[in-house]
């Protein structure tokens, strides 16, 4: 048992003793996160008959798209003139 011990120490033993792999290349810069869009709140009171409160956040450009579709709606409405 001796014997297998020691050839298992002396065949480990120039794996341990290897050169040190060439250091790798640095790594490369991580890619830039995108900014996070600031966000707008705005109570939404369209539901009627409840008492709670509905907020809605949308980007900027959400609420301006969101801002021309009510535009357009009350044109189209009869009487909206």
């Amino acid at each position: 048992m001796s014997i297998l011990l020691a050839a298992l120490f002396l065949t480990a033993q120039p794996a341990a003793q290897a050169p040190a792999a060439a250091p790798a290349a640095p790594p490369a810069a991580a890619p830039a996160k995108p900014k996070k869009e600031k966000k707008i709140c705005r109570v939404d009171d369209a539901d009627t008959g409840t008492h709670m409160v509905k907020r809605v956040c949308l980007t900027q450009e959400q609420d301006a798209q969101r801002g021309m579709n009510v535009d357009e709606f009350k044109a189209t409405m009869p009487g909206a003139h």
